[in-house]
């Protein structure tokens, strides 16, 4: 078995850096608002340390009250923090504690049980509550400790958007973290709101959808695009549900626009990690590859170029170069100052285009502009063809076949007529026809039947209050417009991720093989096939999911096999030499993987000190020994193991199951 440390949870470790800071207090309010709180959150007696601190936002001030043990060092630490609004409301709740360190098992409470737990403790942080909090168990479990659910206020029936969360502990109970999504407001009635048809009639008119191109990378640097329809309009914009009017609930209170023109400690920065770690004769090595542009000739193009309009004064301080991991791709960067300049560019090392360039002058204040169609031409070259300006984003946005690609921008800016910040990205890609793409409001149809849409409340922020508004909402928008499926960043279709299956209804492990199912454990499909013989890459991919989190669910593809094995031969599941996918698995290898897996084949490897009950193990006695004292794999009850025997897909769910419910 792997050593078991001691650590502080991250939780912990959290709290901790957090904790308020505070001189004594001696609000009244405060004072009435922590003994409320002491009413209903138990304080462990040995946290004797206590501190506390408030925070005022729109109106609402938000305590934050912290007990904690008082010898840290000592290596046992607990402790409790609790926010709580002024007006009573506990909106957060931790607590933590030293503990020894997580191996995956399968709780001891179920999830009804560890879901009425989480029901009982919202009740008693707020029992005078006015509105209901809905607890959703819906997801798969987790394996290393705590049941995670979401949790939903309703208010007049409809949820405000966003959810919370509760972490109950899957065999004690406890709860170690809670969060209430929750600001007192006045939530404004929607007896009078519009139809849901109203609603989306509104949103085809003031929102709708628009086709772009998404590009995405895949196996290591190949890349791919596909035509997809999203949201017209970026931004936290909505229709609103009493109006049917468009509501713009972005919130810009705190957005600031970077110029990219920054002070001399940013080239600084640069110049350290320019040169991605290479030594000296590795650095000459990429100097003399061949097709690339000299340094001399780098520094020259760059003076050259009248619309950089480099000052004589600002000299060269520092140009590398870096190679693209596993890519034939190079890149100066280049770093030139003078006592009140400082610019930085980096330029493709094949061809010498300016990819990025920054500049800044002390103590200019002038007005920044974003638009400036020559030096965009002057610049990107041919590639300027395909950018158009947007004044919404103040940038360049690319476009193929008219359409945007997303990602693809240009931006620069000018002060006092210099040029002070140049960017460019450019996907080098083939794009797909659109020739057969759905109609817009086709796509407005699948996302509606697919997501729904529906009202909730939305917070509006000023910088005084916060107005809570009905608005409509759907969910994730992005539609491959070639297959009409509500798709991932790969434009692969999102499936639901609960696993089931249709062929495991009279066998005996059903049981067993759902509740893997549960934890996330099993395959895509829809069926288990329990009684064939399992395969080498697929005992693996079910060995290394138990070691990861969160869990993948096993598909049936060659890119996740590809994953496993390299997880299986980092962790010495398997070795590079024994690996063999379609080798159907026997009870001893089983047993070998399994013990391998658990990390005990230290312990398991020396076949002379064990004994076994089995009269045909003759080899690799440690393993199977383990692993028959461990309950995780039994004999034939006549004596014997037959180690040579082919185990079934629904055996290595039961050895799985054994290692996961172990005592």
């Amino acid at each position: 078995m792997k050593k078991l440390v001691s650590i502080i949870s991250a939780l912990t470790i959290a709290a901790s850096v957090c904790a308020p800071v505070l001189a004594e207090n001696n609000n009244e309010e405060m004072k009435s608002i922590l003994a409320g709180v002491k009413e209903r959150v138990e304080i462990p007696a040995e946290c004797t340390e206590f501190s506390s601190g408030s925070r005022s936002e729109y109106g609402i001030t938000t305590y934050d009250f912290l007990w904690r043990t008082k010898n840290v060092e000592a290596g046992e630490y607990k402790n409790v923090r609790v926010l709580c609004l002024d007006d009573g409301t506990i909106t957060s709740y931790s607590a933590a504690e030293t503990k020894k360190a997580d191996s995956p098992k399968i709780s001891q409470l179920t999830k009804d049980e560890a879901k009425e737990r989480a029901e009982d403790f919202i009740k008693r942080m707020n029992p005078d509550f006015p509105y209901a909090v809905v607890v959703n168990d819906e997801g798969a479990g987790n394996l290393y400790g705590n049941y995670n659910f979401s949790t939903q206020v309703y208010i007049n029936e409809i949820p405000i958007d966003g959810t919370g969360r509760i972490a109950v502990d899957g065999d004690s109970g406890r709860i170690s973290n809670y969060y209430l999504n929750y600001m007192p407001a006045e939530y404004p009635s929607v007896e009078e709101a519009i139809s849901v048809e109203d609603a989306k009639k509104a949103y085809s008119e003031k929102l709708g959808l628009k086709l772009v191109y998404k590009t995405y990378m895949y196996e290591e640097d190949n890349k791919s695009a596909y035509p997809a329809y999203v949201q017209k309009q970026t931004g936290e914009k909505y229709i609103n549900a009493l109006t049917g009017e468009l509501a713009d609930l972005t919130d810009n209170r705190y957005a600031r626009y970077t110029s990219g023109s920054g002070g001399g400690a940013a080239f600084k920065t640069e110049e350290a990690a320019a040169d991605n770690g290479f030594t000296e004769q590795e650095l000459s090595e990429l100097e003399n590859v061949k097709g690339l542009v000299s340094k001399e000739k780098i520094e020259q193009q760059l003076r050259a170029n009248t619309t950089l309009n480099i000052p004589s004064e600002v000299k060269l301080s520092n140009i590398s170069l870096t190679k693209r991991y596993n890519k034939d791709e190079y890149t100066y960067n280049v770093s030139m100052n003078s006592d009140t300049t400082y610019i930085h560019a980096s330029l493709d090392a094949k061809t010498g285009e300016l990819l990025s360039y920054s500049r800044s002058d002390k103590d200019d204040d002038s007005k920044t502009e974003y638009r400036n169609d020559r030096a965009v031409e002057a610049l990107a070259g041919n590639k300027s063809d395909e950018y158009k300006y947007n004044d919404e984003t103040n940038n360049y946005q690319r476009y193929v076949n008219d359409i945007a690609v997303e990602g693809d921008t240009l931006s620069l800016n000018y002060r006092n007529g210099i040029l002070t910040h140049y960017y460019i990205s450019y996907t080098d890609i083939e794009f797909p026809s659109v020739d057969d793409v759905i109609s817009v409001a086709d796509a407005e149809k699948i996302m509606f039947d697919k997501n729904g849409y529906n009202m909730a409340y939305k917070l509006s922020y000023s910088e005084e209050s916060i107005t809570p508004v009905a608005v409509y909402v759907h969910n994730y928008i992005n539609i491959n417009a070639l297959t009409g499926k509500i798709v991932g960043y790969d434009g692969e279709e999102i499936t639901d991720s609960k696993i089931e299956y249709s062929d495991i209804d009279d066998h005996y492990a059903k049981q067993i093989i759902e509740t893997l199912a549960y934890y996330g454990i099993g395959f895509e499909g829809g069926e288990f096939k329990p009684n064939e013989k399992i395969t080498q890459k697929d005992y693996i991919q079910l060995l290394t999911a138990i070691t990861q989190s969160p869990i993948v669910i096993l598909k049936n593809d060659n890119s996740q096999y590809e994953s496993a094995y390299s997880s299986a031969i980092r962790r010495n599941i398997l070795s590079k030499d024994e690996r063999d996918d379609n080798a159907i698995v026997t009870r001893e290898t089983a047993a070998i993987y399994m013990m391998r897996t658990i990390g005990a084949e230290p312990y398991a490897k020396y076949d002379d000190i064990y004994t076994t009950p089995f009269k045909d193990v003759t080899r690799n006695k440690g393993y199977i020994a383990l692993l028959s004292a461990m309950g995780i794999a039994s004999g034939n009850g006549d004596g014997t193991f037959t180690p040579e025997r082919e185990i079934t897909r629904a055996e290595s769910a039961v050895m799985i199951y054994n290692y996961l419910t172990r005592q």
